[in-house]
């Protein structure tokens, strides 16, 4: 019957039943084949690493998430800064906009060594890395949003002769608010990943470096059980942020 409403059970199992079905085919493959443990782990194998391992995963995961929402902060308030100059001045934009663009087109893995040279081998560094990540994007969107105001509300300042600033802080910020969060769902999903980057690469404590210490001593079902606690966080945060974008959104409407 189409009235009928399903148990959230049912619902999780109608969606994710894909997810159990990919667990088992690679599962059986591993046994069926007898893959040392080295080579080729089962998700048995990484489910006893994961609760094995536990509490020191739950320490270096803090560590990690810790300097990746530090990170999107950053990227967030740099990216917003630096729009606002783009949209109050042309010379500015003229500044802001090839700066941006060149952050962009840098792979960031390329910034790390440069920025352990002049910050060190800390968590900065890290934070510093993850809100370059995250800047272009929040850039670009919040850009998107002060200039898409409705032709309606400039006329309007205009009539009443409010100052661009008062006119920035009145009516382009809040409108450029939904594009803010926007830009907030879209580089939570990779901030994890750009944290533990940074903390491969550099040592700094945090699932970065337990996962290369893991690779290092062969524990592929160790390094596996750090891998699915990352994408497991990732996705957390991506619907977070999408919760708080809807909030927002709903809110602004």
């Amino acid at each position: 019957m189409s009235g009928v409403r399903r148990s959230p059970w049912a619902a999780l199992v109608g969606r994710w039943w894909w997810v159990a079905v990919l667990l088992g085919a690679w599962e059986l493959y591993v046994r069926i084949k007898g893959f040392n443990v080295i080579v080729l782990p089962g998700p048995m194998d990484v489910a006893r690493s994961l609760v094995a391992d536990w509490p020191e995963l739950l320490e270096k995961l803090l560590l990690t998430l810790r300097a990746a929402l530090l990170g999107l902060v950053l990227g967030a308030v740099l990216g917003t800064v630096a729009a606002v100059l783009a949209w109050s001045s042309r010379l500015l934009s003229g500044l802001v906009a090839p700066l941006a663009l060149l952050v962009r087109s840098v792979p960031f893995i390329v910034f790390i060594p440069l920025l352990s040279r002049f910050l060190g081998y800390n968590t900065t560094m890290e934070v510093v890395v993850v809100g370059l990540l995250s800047f272009f994007p929040t850039f670009v969107l919040v850009s998107s949003g002060l200039h898409g105001l409705p032709a309606a509300a400039a006329d309007l300042c205009t009539v009443y002769g409010a100052s661009r600033w008062r006119k920035l802080w009145l009516i382009a910020l809040p409108a450029a608010v939904p594009n803010l969060f926007a830009s907030i769902r879209i580089t939570a999903s990779f901030a994890v990943l750009g944290a533990m980057v940074a903390e491969y690469l550099t040592g700094i404590d945090g699932l970065g470096r337990m996962f290369l210490l893991a690779r290092g001593d062969l524990e592929a079902d160790r390094s596996l059980a750090v891998s699915a606690v990352a994408a497991v966080t990732s996705l957390l945060l991506f619907n977070l942020a999408k919760s708080a974008e809807q909030a927002v959104n709903r809110r602004m409407g």
